[in-house]
C-alpha cells in the first residue's frame, strides 16, 4: 500500500508541475504513476483476499525496473541522498515480499479452499 501511495504522490507532483500542459509526450509522466498506483492498489486487495500474488509483484517488479532505469540514465544513484534508493526500494521490497515461496503458497491454499464448493442439500 505505501508503494502505491507513494507512485500515487508522484502522479500528482507530476501533474503540478506540468501546469495542465502535456505537450511533446508529458501526458505519459502523469499516466504512468496513476496507472502503477491503480495496478499496486488492486494487487494489494487481491493479495489480501488470498487471489493473486502476482498482481502485485508485476506493477512492483514494473516500478523497480523504471526507476531503475531513470536513477542509472539521469546519473541520479551517484548524486542521491539515499531518498531516491529509498523510493526505489519500496516496490523492490514489495516484489521480493509479494514473489516470496510462502506468499505463494498461501495464496495457493487459500485459492484451492475457495474453489471447492459446497455439495447441494
Amino acid at each position: 500500500m505505501l508503494t502505491a501511495l507513494t507512485t500515487a504522490a508522484f502522479a500528482l507532483l507530476a501533474l503540478a508541475f506540468s501546469n495542465g500542459r502535456f505537450d511533446g509526450g508529458g501526458w505519459l509522466v502523469v499516466a504512468v504513476p496513476v496507472l502503477l498506483s491503480v495496478w499496486l492498489l488492486t494487487g494489494a486487495l487481491l493479495l489480501l483476499l488470498g487471489r493473486s500474488w502476482l498482481a502485485v509483484f508485476l506493477p512492483a517488479a514494473a516500478l523497480v525496473a523504471v526507476l531503475g532505469w531513470v536513477l542509472l540514465a539521469d546519473g541520479l544513484i551517484a548524486d542521491s541522498d539515499g531518498l531516491l534508493l529509498l523510493v526505489w526500494a519500496l516496490p523492490a521490497g514489495t516484489a521480493v515480499l509479494a514473489a516470496l515461496p510462502g506468499v505463494r503458497r498461501w495464496v495457493a491454499a487459500r485459492r484451492a479452499a475457495g474453489d471447492v464448493q459446497p455439495a447441494p442439500s
